[in-house]
């Protein structure tokens, strides 16, 4: 298994640059702080879908939807970029500090669930993703088909480039719910 380094900020959309699998960004968040806030609003709003189960934070202007508008396939969605404003819930929030300790503008800010013994369909994203593990275990992983790679994101404050725009999986091997904090780097 592949341990994750530490790796400035990478523009992946934009880079020329070959682009790592996986960096580290530090933000150093509280994570049982984290943790209780999002357990919290999921009593509120819960995740849709049966195994992948999703929750928007971040939804784009005029959404009739905007908790959950933003979880579909992207092929089903209004382009990743427009979901560029905080659910007004979640003003004063510590989700919105999160979200807001990014050093760079975010879009598509979701809460991504992944049942225990689950697995993704192999498949490739149109960008590269940021993730920040809440509820994770050793056994939940990320899997790169083509480069023959696993790597785990773990659940340390900080946040996690993958680039999803590779042919990859995420399992979740564990017993328990699997939760990431995902988001997207605006253009």
């Amino acid at each position: 298994m592949t341990e994750l380094s530490t790796v400035d900020w990478l523009e992946p959309q934009r880079s020329l640059a070959p682009v790592p699998l996986a960096g580290r960004i530090a933000l150093n968040l509280d994570v049982p702080r984290l943790q209780g806030e999002v357990d919290a609003l999921l009593d509120r709003h819960p995740l849709i879908f049966d195994s992948t189960k999703q929750l928007a934070l971040q939804m784009r202007a005029g959404s009739d939807d905007p908790w959950y508008e933003s979880c579909y396939q992207e092929k089903d969605i209004a382009p990743e970029e427009s979901y560029d404003t905080l659910i007004p819930e979640l003003r004063g929030s510590y989700l919105a500090d999160v979200l807001a300790s990014f050093p760079f503008p975010i879009c598509r800010a979701r809460l991504l669930g992944l049942t225990p013994r689950t697995c993704y369909s192999v498949h490739r994203d149109a960008t590269a993703r940021y993730h920040v593990a809440i509820n994770t275990s050793e056994h939940a992983l990320f899997i790169f088909v083509e480069q023959d790679r696993v790597i785990r994101v773990p659940a340390d404050g900080n946040a996690y480039f993958v680039d999803t725009r590779e042919v990859h999986t995420a399992m979740n091997g564990g017993r328990d719910l699997r939760t990431h904090l995902v988001v997207a780097a605006a253009q």
